[in-house]
């Protein structure tokens, strides 16, 4: 049961000033107030809604066949007296001859990896909200396809969503043998893709291992693992050069900055990323907010709708291993040519 709503009220005393400068203004001011009678004035109190923030990805793989992965992250506006985990919820979605449910599970896991730790960072006891996800192969759904998301909360209200999953594509140029392939050391490679129709925006992360023995010797803080994001912003944007044109959100120590210098050369010898292309619809565009990329503006356009608020974005992606090193045994085949460095 919420409070009344609160009223503030003008105070009589309040119009009595002292003497010279304070009746002056009150004069000048005499016509505007009306006589000081102050109007009342309601304070409304906020809203206690549910956020659903849910993403699909369609995974191509190279050997033709599809996986798909969903999650639907939900939490509170307010944490207050309620708790901010949304648990009993029914999420599912749907498309033209499927039906997939998501499974509770753990909060801390892929529903707020990777920026976890970075929120952890801002804010030590961050609000934990209640995550809900599940993993199909081959995908039931197809790029191209119209999805329904809908979230049937356990207190009784409904939210809803749709979306276009962004057509399928195709890399242009690139050698690889099972989704592996190198690239000499210390050189970029530029990757080019197909469009992908319907997209708004392609996303490309990647998590880079091994740069502590990479950089062995170097007077640089070096982490066990770095993630990195690289964009390309419309749907005829199709390249990207890695690592060069990856970058962190926001930098932090100045080693990170060091560290990207040396990436913006190349990868470093020994060192290797798993590298994710993906290609987004634009409810994903629209939520998407951190660092310099505020594509929606300063506010989030929500895609969620009903007894709450939140997006549905999805996506479809493909995945590659990256790795530099010279040509030897055992090794997979050259990405293709190296590409100049990033400036």
């Amino acid at each position: 049961m919420t409070d009344s709503p609160k009223v503030a009220r003008g105070h009589p005393q309040a119009c009595r000033p002292n003497a010279g400068l304070a009746m002056m203004v009150v004069l000048a001011l005499a016509p505007v107030l009306g006589g000081c009678a102050l109007t009342e004035v309601t304070v409304t109190e906020s809203e206690d809604v549910v956020i659903a923030e849910a993403q699909l990805t369609i995974n191509q793989h190279g050997d033709g066949g599809t996986s798909l992965g969903v999650y639907a992250y939900l939490h509170r506006t307010l944490s207050g007296e309620r708790p901010d985990e949304v648990q009993g919820a029914i999420v599912r979605v749907s498309g033209a001859s499927a039906v997939v449910h998501l499974e509770a599970a753990d909060s801390g896991g892929v529903c707020l990896a990777p920026w976890e730790d970075e929120e952890e960072e801002e804010n030590p006891e961050p609000d934990v909200g209640s995550c809900y996800l599940t993993s199909v192969a081959p995908s039931p759904f197809s790029p191209g396809e119209v999805l329904e998301l809908e979230v049937v909360l356990p207190e009784g209200g409904t939210l809803t969503g749709v979306s276009q999953v962004p057509g399928a594509f195709e890399f242009i140029g690139l050698t690889h043998e099972n989704g592996h392939c190198r690239i000499e050391p210390d050189t970029n490679y530029r990757f080019h893709w197909s469009e992908a129709a319907g997209t708004w925006s392609y996303i490309s992360d990647t998590w880079i291992e091994g740069l502590p023995e990479a950089l062995a010797g170097r007077d640089i803080e070096v982490p066990d693992s770095l993630y990195l994001t690289g964009f390309a912003i419309g749907a005829k944007d199709t390249d990207i050069l890695f690592p060069g044109e990856y970058g962190l959100f926001d930098l932090g120590e100045q080693a990170d900055a060091d560290l990207l210098r040396i990436l913006d050369d190349g990868l470093p010898g020994g060192a290797r990323g798993e590298v994710a292309f993906a290609a987004t619809d634009r409810n994903w565009v629209n939520w998407a907010r951190g660092g310099n990329f505020n594509p929606s503006g300063i506010i989030r356009i929500p895609s969620v709708f009903g007894d709450g608020t939140g997006f549905f974005g999805t996506a479809t992606q493909r995945t590659l291993n990256v790795m530099a090193a010279p040509d030897g045994p055992g090794m997979p085949p050259l990405c293709g040519p190296a590409d100049a460095p990033a400036r």
